[in-house]
Formats: structure tokens, sequence, C-alpha cells
């Protein structure tokens, strides 16, 4: 997440995500959601006036939370998309997938795939053509007045997409509607991404 003026931007929201991610594993860890104060605390002393981003790790198996701070990434000004397959297409139902890091590290994989071609990431699509995300963020399609986000089924659930979007959207006069993008679409429209880390930027097909 980021941190802007020494506080963590969704901090609560970034623990009950891990919270939930364990709890889908069987552990409770109902101490979680409590550090929030300690970890307010800690990165006030360590950024106490510049911009960075805090990364947290959760070890549920052995009851153990921690924190690192780094360089906060740039927003990505030419952001092109290979089209790839989605890895987990065949477990789009899978519930367990919407939890962040569940499903195992394949994001990692599919960047260096995308990269290799020479675009910066990839457009992930399901088995029926539509889009689903990146290997490290949420899409949305703009057209006209509206945005088109496909629709959450076999997704990483997004912070930014759930908090920010919606003030977003509204700023610049944009309605939201889930529903399935295909790629053709894209050619009409304008493709955002958006995480928690980079926030909302512009991407293009490789």
């Amino acid at each position: 997440m980021t941190i802007h003026g020494g506080v963590p931007r969704h901090l609560l929201a970034h623990l009950g995500r891990l919270q939930a991610g364990a709890s889908a594993l069987g552990w409770g860890l109902p101490w979680l959601l409590g550090s929030q104060a300690e970890i307010e605390t800690w990165v006030r002393e360590e950024t106490p006036r510049s911009d960075a981003a805090l990364r947290l790790v959760l070890e549920p198996e052995v009851a153990r939370l921690s924190a690192r701070l780094e360089p906060l990434p740039a927003v990505p000004h030419s952001y092109r998309l290979k089209v790839l397959p989605h890895p987990l297409r065949e477990r789009r139902q899978d519930v367990a997938i919407v939890h962040k890091g569940l499903a195992g590290p394949w994001g990692q994989a599919v960047l260096v795939a995308a990269r290799e071609s020479g675009a910066e990431d990839a457009l992930l699509l399901w088995d029926d053509g539509t889009l689903a995300e990146t290997a490290i963020a949420s899409v949305a399609l703009e057209q006209g007045d509206t945005l088109l986000v496909p629709p959450p089924q076999g997704r990483v659930a997004s912070l930014a997409e759930r908090l920010d979007l919606p003030g977003w959207a509204r700023a610049r006069g944009l309605r939201i509607e889930v529903a399935d993008i295909s790629v053709p679409s894209v050619m009409g429209g304008r493709l955002w991404c958006m995480n928690a880390l980079r926030g909302f930027w512009l991407a293009s097909l490789a």
C-alpha cells in the first residue's frame, strides 16, 4: 500500500484482506486487525515526511506479521499489455482465488512471458475471450460516460477497485457497470489499470 505523509492508505482494509485470506485457510488470527495502531506508529517514525510503499507479509501458520518499506513505484506512462490466457482460467469458480496469494505466485511467470514479448504486462483472458485482469492490476474499460468492470468471479479482490474506483469514476462523470468485456471492444475505448500501489493508469494492447 502507499504511504503519504507518514500515513499508510487503507491500512485497516489491507489487514482485513489478510485476515480473510488466513480465515480461508483455517487460521482465525483475531489479533490481526488490532495491529493497526502499532503499524501506524512505526510508519510515522520511519517515514515522517516522505512517500513510500508498505508491504505486509503474513505467515498465519506461525501467527507472524512482518512489514517492510519499499520505494514507491512510479505510475507508468506507456503500458503495453500482451494478450494471454489466464493461468487460473480452469479454477475460475474456486472461491479461494479472490484472496490474494492463496492461488500461488502465478503473476511473476505471467510478467516474464509478457516482457519477453516486449510488453510491460499481460491482459489475461478467460476461456470465453473476455477480460479478467493483468498480472498486477485490475482493469476497466472507459466507453463514453460508462466505465465497464469485469465480473469479479475468479479475480483477485482489488482494494483499489473497491475503495478508490467509485470516487475516481465519479470525479470524471463516469458510471460504473459490471459486464463482460471482449478484446475487440478495447479498441473502441480507453483501457485503465488500477492497483493499490500505482493508482490508475492507461494501458494499450501490445
